[in-house]
């Protein structure tokens, strides 16, 4: 059932959760890159815990770039 429980969480939540059950370091989202013309931009986020790069993620917003990075870092992590 843990497994799943992502699915009503959005991924961001649900990473946090995951890495606060191990870690006291908090984890961190960037922008790495951005392209597009301005109504038409593509973001591209990373989610670090300290120097480690866990996920990276595309999406039309810096908030749906995070979401594809923290779903990322989950799919990775095997959670």
């Amino acid at each position: 059932q843990e497994k799943n429980h992502y699915h009503t969480l959005d991924c961001k939540t649900h990473l946090q959760e995951v890495i606060q059950k191990n870690s006291k370091m908090p984890i961190s989202y960037r922008i790495i890159d951005e392209t597009g013309p301005d109504h038409n931009k593509v973001f591209v986020a990373e989610v670090c815990h300290g120097d480690t790069i866990l996920g990276k993620g595309k999406g039309r917003s810096k908030k749906e770039a995070e979401q594809s990075a923290a779903n990322d870092a989950l799919k990775h992590m095997k959670v």
